[in-house]
Order: structure tokens, then sequence, then C-alpha cells
């Protein structure tokens, strides 16, 4: 079957002088014909349009020209060729010899013009589609704006060819054809052909950078409220962490390891050019989001993202300078597109559920564990050990994870857009609502309403060009504002009911005192009233305009304001009746992160000996404030009155901070792509920062790249044919690190704030020492990169080496106490190496039209250590840091074992004898490296027909905190872990557990070192069906009674299942005392009109 090859693969930003008499230079001997057309193509910017298989059999060509015109360079090319060629435009098309006159006579006489129409799969019109008639090589047409094409002297009857970079290819045969209407759909492949980088665009095949990302297909197989969270397990080099199962809960990312040993660590966030904060607003509130607090990414809308790409190698990050030494996230929203009005609706509900249980003791268990502790220890309980002394009852048992946090959180999100336009202008606006509920007992919920708008102008003479786009959310949180994760783990399991039988709190009343309660009720927290608001408003301007052919100014504007008001109510209720010095009272907070950018660029695109070049220049001048205020109000006479703060009777300011942040840039680039082979790509940037003293404002930082397209060299070509990718890189650049916080180069002083002020004035408390020298780290990246492609892409390899190596670290170092400042911050000569290997293995075994299989395999391998620390032996950190050794090592004592002698743990000590009384530091000999040794992901995605069904599984192999040892065991009335049934009893015992006592004196000691000891770390790995996605696209015949283009159902579900020996609530958070993160399960339905 004959192939239609189209030779237009690189379409940029270039315009060149498009006349005929455009000069081209060619040197080639007994060169094939393919090659030849190729180079003119680059030379001239000509699009060739031919049949491969008439070209196979073209002569070759001989051709020495210089600086001739297309039209004398055409005619010597095609001297002796068996074909004619004709110039249309920027095309040029190639076909047979005209047929004699007789073929013309014969063929005349049942010739019809062939008409229709070309539509994307949800019915917009495809402008530009390319429709050839195979029949006749050569006759073609063009698609017009609203899709429509027409072939006049074609014959009864043929076949067509449709084509159009980003969608697939399609063939159909006609017969007595009068009107055709045919559906393109989109291509993976193509579609994957652009790699967005910062400031831009780049064909993926001519990329140097170290870049990975996901779409918005990805993302919407994931029922997340956080765009962040959809990129866990899918990309190398890229860890997500979730430390909480609230709504909102706070992520630790970390691209490549931890560069910095003192400061933020977090990668740099970009979205549509303007940089967003990190760092949450949360002022008052509790733990109930997880380590960290909340998570400004939960304010942004994931069905409005068009794709996510993580920067992390030097030629990729350079670019942004000081604010990228820990890579960067570039978060692209999505914008109109050409064609008819869409409206897409698209809505789900469903259900999470903690992923697992602590396995605790019963009420047997514990009543046992608890009396053993005091006959060990010789005491008897007391009058306030109600669990065993007769006041709670002692057959009671009630399994307080169910309760407190076993029940089912809801999940509801709709979200519906309409967008269009024409060639000229594109437009996008969405509107969407979000609601989740906990697994809390009490109506809690978090809801979210957010408002998109986009629009894209370009002039009729395709000159200027600009952009608008505005995003604004606000989410109202009504949740608690603490976390019933620690009752529920630690709550005794015949601990009283919850409620009274009229539907109060019960406190439980000691028996015989009627002023006298035996019980914290966990569930007065359900009292107290938290609420908090937060606004988020991020709005992008663009505006650009092209000089002349190549040459454009432009400048790009933007600005972000997040505020946050938060109020927790205390009233009397929430306290236990007899704790009489708990008055009710009320929490205020309220802060503000604003911030502008305008960014001003120039660029240049040209050609130069054979080759293709684009320079940037850019400036950057962005301002940032960042306020914050808290207080609290007692004295209130009733709970009435908690409605208005007027009638309390002390109003004390307990928090008030303003900071400002002021950051100016220049930053250049420059791309050179000769031959379409070799690449290299330079960037540098001067930055100014007002967070370093006045002796360092400013830093420069540069990167060099470059790629070699090895699988385009005749002799590779010839040696290993089924080779279509083939590409090295190399990189190796400077970026930093300005994550220190405002002013730490001035003398810092805290106000201290007191009810009872002196002189009605609050006093100063020394924070910090000057010092105008303070400066970035700064982190140089060398990264080599490899990537492989054969069978036409079917399967592919991406592998990266990279090495980070962190240096002129901040860190806190000592002076001399007569000074009065408790710390001196300043650049020290330490130096923090990040190494490792990143792996990515795609495939698409079957890709025929019934069934698509597609899967991918990511693995990142990475080693982190302390390669330099001078004088660390006199600093503060002596007892934290080995050089050699990872940055996070932990010290710890090393656990022999119960003597089963004395029923105490022992340690060996650091002469290497056996003690159950450890020194600290002396005897932490020990060391623990809670770095995971590696991770990824395992991602499939099967289609048949209308039918898709996708899963990741997510895997991570790392030593963590583990929770055998319980807190206190048998001396306070807390549940324990159930590896606490395996404790010493008597002489002899071989346990894993020491014996319980009351004494104190006798058992503090090693009870006290088990939490520094490396027993209290294990093995930590996993593997957590991340993701699990079914779909289901209704047959298009359904569509038409329905007005619909599409209809499609689905079923989603998010941490189904995890694989893990861990013994803790779960492998990834951590944190005993914090909501895991939760299953969910979600059903929905999305409809196109």
């Amino acid at each position: 079957m004959m192939k239609l090859f189209v030779l237009c693969t690189v379409i940029s930003l270039q315009i060149t002088a498009a006349s005929f008499a455009q000069q081209v230079t060619l040197n080639y001997k007994n060169a094939p014909l393919r090659e030849v057309l190729q180079s003119i193509r680059k030379q001239t910017g000509y699009y060739f349009f031919f049949s491969s298989e008439y070209l196979d059999k073209a002569a070759p060509v001989s051709v020495s020209v210089t600086d001739a015109t297309l039209e004398h360079t055409l005619a010597v090319v095609f001297k002796g060729q068996p074909f004619e060629y004709a110039v249309k435009g920027k095309m040029i098309t190639i076909r047979p010899m005209e047929q004699s006159f007789a073929d013309k006579g014969a063929m005349a006489l049942s010739v019809i013009t062939v008409r229709g129409r070309v539509m994307d799969e949800e019915g917009n019109p495809l402008p530009g589609v390319s429709v050839i008639l195979k029949e006749q090589n050569g006759k073609m047409a063009v698609t017009d704006q609203q899709g429509k094409f027409s072939l006049d002297g074609a014959p009864d009857k043929g076949t067509l060819l449709f084509r159009m970079i980003g969608r697939e290819t399609k063939e159909v045969m006609y017969e007595d054809a009068v009107s055709l209407t045919i559906v393109l759909k989109e291509t993976d492949a193509d579609l994957k052909e652009i790699q967005i980088v910062a400031y831009g665009k780049v064909a993926k095949e001519y990329a140097t950078s170290n870049i990975n990302g996901i779409s918005a297909a990805e993302i919407s197989t994931q029922p997340v409220n956080d765009p962040i969270l959809a990129l866990t397990g899918r990309v190398p080099g890229l860890i997500v962490q979730q430390t909480g199962g609230a709504p909102g809960s706070a992520l630790n990312v970390v691209i490549q390891g931890y560069n910095s040993i003192s400061n933020g660590n977090g990668p740099f966030y970009v979205i549509d050019g303007m940089p967003y904060p990190a760092n949450n607003l949360g002022t008052i509130s509790g733990t109930a989001y997880g380590y960290g607090g909340g998570n400004n990414f939960s304010y942004i809308n994931p069905a409005d993202i068009e794709s996510i790409e993580i920067l992390k190698d030097a030629d990729a990050t350079a670019i942004y300078g000081s604010r990228a030494a820990n890579g960067a996230i570039l978060i692209t929203t999505k914008k109109g597109k050409s064609g008819k009005t869409v409206i897409d609706i698209r809505s789900q509900t469903g259900w999470g559920k903690i992923t697992r249980k602590l396995d605790l003791l019963n009420t047997p268990q514990y009543i046992a564990l608890r009396k053993e502790a005091y006959k060990n220890g010789g005491n008897t309980p007391g009058g306030g050990d109600y669990d065993i002394n007769g006041v709670w009852d002692q057959n009671r048992y009630t399994d307080w994870q169910n309760v407190l946090v076993g029940g089912t959180a809801e999940f509801s999100d709709i979200q519906a857009s309409v967008s269009g336009g024409n060639a000229n202008t594109q437009f996008r606006t969405a509107m969407g609502f979000n609601r989740q509920t906990t697994v809390y007992p009490g109506d809690l919920n978090d809801k979210k309403i957010n408002l998109t708008f986009n629009i894209n102008h370009l002039s009729t003479n395709q000159k200027l060009h600009f952009n608008l786009s505005g995003t604004y959310l606000h989410d109202n949180n009504r949740l608690y504002a603490m976390d019933l994760m620690t009752a529920a783990v630690t709550l005794s399991p015949n601990a009283p009911k919850l409620y009274n039988d009229d539907g109060t709190l019960n406190w439980e009343k000691v028996p015989g005192n009627s002023t006298a309660y035996s019980f914290d009720n966990p569930l007065a927290a359900m009292n107290m009233k938290y609420n908090a608001r937060t606004y988020n408003l991020l709005g992008n301007a663009m505006i650009g305009y092209e000089i002349i052919p190549g040459l454009e100014i432009k400048s790009t504007f933007g600005y972000n304001r997040i505020t946050s008001d938060e109020t927790n109510v205390s009233p009397q209720s929430s306290f236990r009746p007899d704790k009489t010095f708990l008055r009710r009272s009320v929490s205020y907070g309220s802060g503000a992160i604003s911030s502008y950018i305008i960014e001003p660029q120039l660029t240049y695109v040209g050609k130069l000996f054979n080759g293709h070049f684009d320079v940037l220049l850019g400036s950057t001048f962005q301002d940032n404030d960042n306020t914050r205020q808290t207080y609290n109000a007692t004295g209130f006479s009733t709970d009435e009155q908690l409605k208005n703060v007027q009638s309390a009777t002390t109003i004390t300011l307990t928090g008030n901070t303003a900071f400002k942040y002021r950051y100016s840039a220049i930053f250049g680039r420059l791309n050179y792509r000769y031959s379409d082979r070799y690449v290299i790509n330079l960037t540098a940037r001067r930055d100014g920062s007002s967070r370093f003293g006045p002796e360092s404002l400013f830093n420069s930082f540069y990167a060099i790249g470059g790629a070699w397209l090895f699988n385009k060299e005749h002799f590779i070509r010839k040696l290993v044919p089924s080779l279509s990718t083939g590409k090295l890189r190399v990189s190796y650049g400077t970026t930093g690190n300005d994550q220190i916080g405002e002013y730490g180069f001035l003398n810092l002083y805290d106000v201290y704030y007191n009810d009872i002020p002196y002189q009605n004035t609050s006093g100063l408390i020394v924070n910090g020492f000057s010092n105008p020298y303070l400066q970035w780290e700064e982190t140089r990246k060398l990264n080599f990169g490899l990537d492989l492609g054969i069978f036409d892409d079917a399967i592919t390899l991406t592998a990266n080496f990279f090495r980070n190596r962190s240096s002129n670290q901040l860190l806190n170092d000592n002076v001399p106490a007569y000074t009065g400042f408790p710390i001196f911050r300043r650049n020290l000569p330490a130096t923090v190496q990040n190494a490792g290997w990143e792996l990515l293995l795609a495939a698409a075994p079957f890709k025929a039209r019934a069934i698509q299989w597609n899967t991918s395999l990511n693995l990142t391998i990475p080693r982190n250590k302390l390669v330099d620390y001078p004088n660390l032996q006199e600093s503060n950190n002596f007892n934290q840091f080995i050089i050699g050794q990872p940055t996070n090592i932990i010290r710890t004592f090393h656990l022999i074992g119960v003597n089963p002698e004395t029923g105490l743990f022992e340690y060996l000590g650091s002469d290497g004898k056996p003690t159950s009384s450890p020194a600290d530091p002396t005897d932490k000999t020990a060391l623990v490296d809670v770095n995971p040794k590696f991770y990824g992901g395992f991602y499939n995605s099967i289609t048949y027909k209308g039918l898709n069904i996708s899963f990741l599984f997510q895997f991570v192999k790392q030593t963590g905190v583990n929770y055998k040892f319980g807190r206190a065991p048998g001396v306070q009335m807390l549940n324990q872990p159930s590896s606490l049934l395996d404790r010493w009893h008597s002489t002899g015992d071989h346990a894993l557990f020491q014996k319980v006592s009351t004494n104190f004196g006798e058992i503090l000691d090693p009870l006290l070192a088990i939490g520094s000891s490396d027993a209290a770390y294990s093995d930590a790995s996993y593997i957590r069906l991340k993701n699990v996605s079914f779909s289901y696209n209704l047959p298009a015949h359904w569509m038409k009674t329905s007005h619909l283009s599409q209809a499609r159902i689905f079923v989603q579900g998010q941490n189904l299942l995890t694989f893990t020996n861990y013994y803790g609530s779960d492998p990834e958070s951590q944190l005993s005392a914090t909501l895991p993160p939760l299953k969910l399960f979600t059903i929905g339905f999305q409809l196109t009109l």
C-alpha cells in the first residue's frame, strides 16, 4: 500500500522571506533525492509533499550550487527524474510525469468533485488538514476554517489520505461520493513532540534538558483535589509524599534529593509564567492538615490544568537562577481552541476510608499490661487510674479507630467549561464546585468554588498576539483544628462512651464525687467551631509583537494574591466541667501573600551555517508581600457572646509579622541546532534578591547543554535500521537557593507577647545576629542522558545520570554567649552531593485500531551524602552530620535486646559493652539512613474500542519510624500496639520489649532511649495501587439523537491497595498521630456538547 510521507517535521517561530528567489547552497554527489529535498526544506522553509513509493525509485542526485535561487535549484535537482513538481505558496508537490493525452481523455470520462468536512472527536472543524488523492499522486486540497475541502477532477471511486500534525492519519475509500464527514483523533505520539520549557517550548526531538511531565489526560484519571498529588509515582526523580488524609494536607515534594542542609528543599513552582508560593498561610490551625500545615496547591483546580512539567537539570533550571536549585515545576493551564463552541460537563462522587489501622491491644490485654506495670513497680493503682481502679468497666471494649477515624469521607466534584473560537481568537471559561468531608464524626467539610477564564488573540496580519487569563478559587474549610488520630490510637480500650443518653458529651463522673470527672472526651473538639476561608486570585497576561520576520518583542505580567481568615471558637462546653481554669475563648488569624511579576522579553529566530538558532533575552521584576496576624480573645460571659469579639474583656495580640521580598534579574538563552543532528543550548541569569546582605545582593548563574541525535547519522541508520530515536544529552551549570526567609542579614528581634506586659509595653527577644555578607547557596548540576526508541518508538528508553553538588551552605554557627545572640547565620563551604540514576522504559505492544496498550516503568536510584564540612568537629552540628554519610542520617543507640535477667533494654555503649543507661551522644554508634534506596512507578493503559482501563502501582524502598514500642507502656492510661504482648515477664524471658513498670527510677533510662535507638526504625517499603481508572465512551451513533459529541462514564480509585511490612498506620506519611492518606473510590460521567 502506498504511504504518503510528509516531510515537515519542525515548525518553529521562524518567519523568513518566503520569496521564490531564496538562496540555496547544495553540494551532493549520488545522494538520495529524499536527503537533498530535506536540505532544501531546511534552507528555505518550503514543504515537500510526495509519495514514498515513487520517491524510492528516484535516481541518485548529483548537484553543486551556491547561493542559487530556489527555482534554479529545483530545475537542477529534478533534471532526469521521472517526476514533475508544482510550487504553490510554501508547498512543493511532487508527482510522476504528466499522463499522456490518451490517458487523460479516458480519465476525463469518469471524474467527479469530492467534497467533505473534517472534524475532531468533539465535532470541532479542523482547518489545515491535508487531503490527498492516492490515485493521482500529488493531487490534494487543504481544509478551510470550517474544516471543509473540495477536490475537483477526482475519479468516481478512489482513496483519500487525511493528514495533520497532532492527529491520526486516516485512509478513506469513496465511491460516487458527494460529501464525506471525517473525524481525526489526537495522537499521543505527535502531542509528545512539543516540550514545555522555561520561557517557551521546544521540539522534544531537539530538547537538551532532563524534563518529564504529565498531561491533562493523566490528571483526569485521578480523583485528587491537588494537582501535585497527580504526579505521585509517575515521574522519575520526583518524590511526592502525602503527609495526611484531611483535605488540603501538606505535601513533601523533592526533586533529585535534599540539596540544602538547613534551608528549603522544595522546588520552584510556576503557573503560566507566574511564580506560585509553596508555603501555606495557616496561622492558627493545628495538626489536621498533617506535617507542615496546609497546602497552597489545594487552591488550584486540577481540572483547569493542561500539563505539568518537572525541570531537573541545570540546562532546564539555570534560567530561573537563584530559585531553582531544587528543580522547578511548571504548570500550564488549559486554553481555548479554534472551532465551534464546546460545552463540557464533568461530575463525580465518591467515598473514602483510611488505608489501614494500627494493631492495638484489646481490653483484656490492656488491663493485664496496666496491672503488670503496677505489680512490677511495687505500687497500687491511684485515684486517677480510672481504667483499672474500678471506675471504668474493665470488661468494656471499644475500637476507637473505628469510632473516631473509621467513618466514610464523602467526595463530590462537578466541573463545567465553555470553549471555542476561530483562527484569530479563542476563549475558554470554566467553573466548578468541590466538596470533601472527613472520616471523623460530625458534619465537617471542605468546600471549594472556582472560576477560570482565558482569551487568546492573534491579529489578522499575524503580527500582534496577546493572552489574558484569570483564576479565582474560594475555599471554605470547616474541619477540626486538631487531629483525632492521636486519640484513636491511644485512648484506653475500656474508656467510657462518648455520648450520654440525652446526646450530650459524656465526661464520666467519678462515683461518689459530683464535681469530679474521669474522662477527657476527644469529641469535645466537635464543640469547637473552626473555620478557615481562603481566597486565591491568579491572573496572567502576555502581549507580543513581531517587529520583523523572526524578531519578536513581548512581555508577560502576573499577579497572585492568597488571603486566609481563620477562626477557632472554643465555647465552655468544649472543656471538661471540672477544668475551671479553662475558659471560653476565640482565636483569630488572618494572612495574605501577594505578588506581582513583570518580564519583558525579546526573541529572535533565524538560520546560520546550515543550522537554526533561537535567541532569548529578558528581565524579571518581582515584588512579594507577606503579612500574618493572630490574636486571642477571652473573658466572654456566655457562649452566645463568642460571636462578638467586642464582648471579650481581654484581647491579646499573639503574632504580627510583615515581610517584603523583592527580586530582579536579567536572563538570556541561545539555542543552536546544526544539521538537525547537533544541538547546543546556553543559558545565563544575573539575579538580585532582597533576602541577602548588601554586600551580596547579586549573583550569576549559567548552564550549557548539548545533544547529539545519532539516529540521524547515515552509518547509524545502516547499522540499526529499526532505531527511530537515538539521542545523547549532557548538561552542566549552576543554580541557586534563596529559600531562607526575609531579613536574615539583619539583627532580628521577636516581640515577647504577655498577658501582663511591663508598663503596658511588650518586650523584645533577641533572635539573630546581622551578616551583611549573607548570600546564595549554590548548586552545580551535571547530567548525562540517553534517549532511545526502536520500531517507530514502539519501545523507548530514557536514562539519566545526575550529580548535583550544593555548596556555600547557609548554617547556624556558634557565637560567644556574651554577644547576647543565640545564633549567627553565615555561609559555610560545606558541600552536599545528590547523585543517582533515573530510568523510564515505555512500550506500546499493541497499537491496532481496536486495541491499544501502553505501558511504562520508571525507576530512580538516588544517593545523598555530605562531601565536605570544614571544621565540622568544632561546629554545633558535630553530632548531627558525618562526612561521607547522607545529610539526614540519624545517629542512634544500637539496641542489643532485652536482658533476660534484668528485663531491661540493653544498648551497645561506645566502650563495646552493653548498658541500660546509654549516654547521648557518646553511645549513639548506630546510623540509620531514612533516604529512599529506590522508588518509581509501573503504569498501564489498555483501550479496547470505547473502553479504557488504566492503573498505576507506586513503589518505594525505604526505612522509616515504626511504632512497635508504644508510648510509656503501662505507666499511663494509653493504649499500646499489640507488639507489647511480646514483653519480658520474668527472669529468663527472651522478649521484644522490656518489662513494664511504674517504677520510673528503674525503667526510665532504657525506656527513653528506645525512641532514639535503631530499633525505632524498620523497613517502611511499600507497593501501592496508587490509581485505577475504568472509563467507557458511549458509541457515536448513540450521540446523534442526544445532540452530544461525546459521553463518557468512569470509575476511579486512589490508594486502593497497599502491600507493606511496615508497622504503623501508613508507610507513606509515617505519622501515627496524624490521619493517614485515604483510599478513595469515585464514579462519574462526562458530557460534551
